[in-house]
Order: C-alpha cells, then structure tokens, then sequence
C-alpha cells in the first residue's frame, strides 16, 4: 500500500487549498458557493477583490471525472482512491467524520484499517487516532460507507468514547444517517 500511497499524493493527484492566491497578483481570494448543480456537488468560484480575476473549483462526485481533474480535497482523493484501491480487489470504504474530513479503510487481513492518501506514510496508514491526537477533533459520529451499508466506527477512531458520547447526547442519529443514505 506505502507505493500506491506515494503515487497517488506526489505523482497523481494535486491539492486544491481551500484559501486560495490568485494567479495574477498573489493576493487571497473569496469564496462563493453554488450549489445549483445536477454535474456538481457544488461549485466553489473563488474572487480576487484586487484585479477581479476568478478562478472556479468544481467539487465533482464522478470518480471518471475526479481522475480526469486529478485535483481536490480529501473527499475527492477520498472518492478516487478508495476506488484506484477497490479496483485492486481489495475492499475499501469512504470513511466521514462529519466535522470536516474523510479517508478510507480496506479490509486487510480481515480487519477495516485506516488509510488517508492525503496524509504522509506511515501517518496515512492505520493511524486512527492521528486526528483526534493532532487535529484535536472533537467526534460525535464517524460513519464508514460501502456500495451497499453505512457502519458507525466512531468508536476505532477515539479514545476518549464516554466524551464522544455525551457529545452525542441522549438520541442516536445513525438511523438519520441510514435514512439518508439508503434515499440518495
């Protein structure tokens, strides 16, 4: 997996900042969303306020078409490798923390490990700790989804779970999630 992982993140894929410089005059750019698309997850136009150049970030959902692109954030790299994975015959998931990242897991000999192709090796690689250790988040869910299941998998992601749980109050959501899912 440590060569698959080194291409995808050096060689294949590029990193789509969510701050981005403007290419004329180096100066930050802004944000507008549009959400009114059918090809999209949504569309990020991004602004310069100094020379009034735009540039746009389509967030695509089609695996063909993020490998076309070859850029994104974690749920595009997410999307593309879990399938680049998957079409190794090794079952593989996207993985969702709800605040504000996703990954992978394959099954490898027989047990669901933790893989983040937007992550250094051996970091990206059955670490799954690292972002409750060292981006301080802060779970009430983590929800594996496959082709056919969602799976709550908070708990191999924490270790503070009594925290997670009062976190999550007195109402579990997963049906919410499931509900969801299975609609879509």
């Amino acid at each position: 997996m440590k060569p698959l992982l080194h291409w995808f993140k050096y060689d294949f894929m590029k990193w789509m900042p969510k701050e981005v410089q403007c290419t004329l005059c180096n100066r930050p750019m802004r944000v507008q969303l549009d959400d009114n698309s059918a090809t999209f997850r949504k569309t990020e136009i991004h602004m310069c306020d100094v020379c009034g150049s735009t540039q746009i970030f389509p967030r695509y959902d089609k695996i063909l078409r993020i490998a076309e692109t070859r850029i994104g954030r974690c749920s595009e790299w997410s999307m593309l490798f879990g399938a680049i994975v998957n079409s190794l015959s090794i079952q593989t998931r996207l993985v969702h923390d709800y605040l504000d990242h996703c990954w992978n897991e394959s099954l490898v000999n027989k047990k669901w490990v933790h893989i983040d192709s937007t992550l250094d090796y051996p970091i990206s690689f059955d670490h799954p700790y690292y972002y409750e250790q060292n981006w301080g988040k802060k779970y009430e869910y983590v929800l594996a989804f496959s082709a056919n299941s969602i799976e709550d998998v908070t708990t191999r992601y924490t270790q503070q779970w009594l925290i997670v749980q009062n976190r999550r109050g007195k109402k579990d959501k997963l049906d919410e999630f499931k509900e969801l899912y299975y609609r879509t």
